[in-house]
């Protein structure tokens, strides 16, 4: 929830160095009510100075795509790429996924596992598998790597849709203009068939940039899916106030966390977005002990609108992974 009063500031910034107020009245986010009654943010190190070269990843990576690329052999000569299942499928929902399973999450491949969708930004470059492998910003991979191999995060599978219209990310508020979460997840769970298993309850959803800026599409269309979100993380978007009311009414059982950095991006109507934020929360009040969360960091790398990736990943996967995070949620018989 938005804090309401100085002790729910104060519990916010005791739990999180970083956390700030923005200017215009904008407060920084505590969780009132009981003590451990909602996941908290972890702490996290100042980054160093310097990194050494990147070890191999102990894992394996898995591409696929929507539509699916037939088997070879199979199209008739002359016949259009995809053919029926191409044309099935709108440009705008098409894309190129990869899934990243560590040697952790590899261990029991019938054991159902949390998943980590991610959805990059803008990417007018056109790079394959931003985020995933792909680019200079980072790698989403390698972050939930060293949190599992660090024993912070129990095993998770990481999957990623690539766009490949150069119109559905060309623009932030208009990208992903059709993200369909339930069939992303068909597909991953598809292409890891019997390597690992999707566990569709515990399914986060993070948004970087444009990921999270359109209103109708990206995470706030991944937020409507059949498959209800267990949290969905809003990094560093555009905070526009047309989105805001979506996210507060996300299911009730669906744990939201906005984040943005002002170092290198502040000029957001962050007053209306939480102005609506709030309306929104108060139309759809989440369910007991469900986060409704907005919080103003301050990364300490270069190029803080990247930097809030692994920012975010590492403060908010470790507490909504835990046994706690599971909303308390009174059982109505139909």
């Amino acid at each position: 929830m938005i804090a309401a009063g100085p002790r729910g500031r104060a519990r916010a910034l005791r739990a999180s160095a970083g956390v700030l107020a923005v200017a215009a009245g904008l407060a920084a986010v505590g969780s009132p009510g009981p003590a451990g009654a909602q996941p908290r943010p972890a702490p996290v190190p100042a980054a160093p100075a310097s990194r050494a070269p990147a070890e191999p990843l102990d894992g394996a990576t898995y591409d696929y795509e929507r539509p699916p690329a037939p088997a070879s052999g199979a199209e008739p000569e002359g016949a259009a790429p995809g053919g029926a299942a191409a044309a099935a499928v709108p440009p705008e929902q098409r894309w190129l996924g990869r899934a990243f399973v560590h040697r952790l999450a590899a261990a029991d491949p019938a054991r159902p596992l949390p998943i980590l969708v991610f959805l990059h930004g803008t990417n007018a470059a056109q790079i394959k598998h931003r985020w995933m492998g792909g680019g200079q910003e980072g790698d989403v991979r390698r972050i939930a790597a060293q949190l599992m191999e660090a024993g912070q995060i129990p095993p998770i599978l990481v999957a990623a849709p690539s766009a490949v219209l150069p119109a559905a990310v060309a623009v932030a508020r208009t990208s992903w203009p059709a993200f369909d979460l339930d069939a992303f997840l068909d597909a991953t769970a598809a292409r890891l068939r019997g390597v690992a298993t999707v566990d569709r309850a515990r399914v986060i959803v993070a948004g970087h940039s444009g990921g999270g800026c359109n209103a109708a599409g990206g995470i706030a269309t991944a937020l409507r899916a059949s498959t209800p979100a267990h949290a969905a993380l809003v990094i560093d978007t555009c905070m526009d106030a047309d989105i805001a009311v979506p996210l507060a009414q996300s299911p009730p059982t669906t744990h939201v966390v906005v984040s943005w950095q002002t170092l290198s991006w502040a000029r957001r109507p962050f007053v209306d977005f939480r102005r609506a934020f709030q309306r929104g929360i108060d139309a759809r009040p989440a369910a007991p002990g469900v986060l409704r969360e907005l919080e103003h960091l301050h990364p300490t790398e270069p190029m803080p609108h990247d930097a809030m990736v692994p920012l975010v990943l590492r403060r908010w996967l470790p507490s909504l992974l835990s046994a706690d995070a599971v909303p308390s949620v009174p059982c109505v018989s139909p």
